[in-house]
């Protein structure tokens, strides 16, 4: 509240009345966590795919390529994981990064 003044009695942030609120939808859980297994692999898929890439060249190039693309997808993908429509795409994205990570690496330790 802001008190003395001609504006006393007034308070900062008025609070919102029932018009400004946004009418609270259910969250579509099976599309949503169909939407998120599917980036997951689609991302998994395209770690792997740059290591296979890369790493027919030089093994651990590979995988230093991997960690360059997780890194940088990761850090853009992290500021949208709060929108409600994102966050489905986002959390399946990271899981896939961490999961192309993984086989990468163990790519890199059986050989291929």
């Amino acid at each position: 509240m802001i008190t003395g003044g001609r504006g006393a009695g007034r308070q900062l942030f008025p609070r919102a009345t029932d018009d400004d609120r946004a009418v609270a939808e259910p969250t579509p859980w099976v599309l949503g966590l169909l939407v998120t297994v599917c980036f997951a692999v689609f991302t998994t898929c395209l770690l792997v795919g740059v290591y296979e890439l890369i790493g027919g060249v030089v093994r651990w190039l590979g995988v230093a390529a991997v960690l360059v693309v997780a890194v940088g997808l990761g850090w853009t993908l992290w500021d949208l994981r709060d929108r409600p429509v994102w966050r489905w795409i986002v959390w399946g994205s990271i899981i896939g990064l961490l999961a192309g990570l993984g086989s990468s690496i163990a790519l890199l330790a059986l050989g291929r």
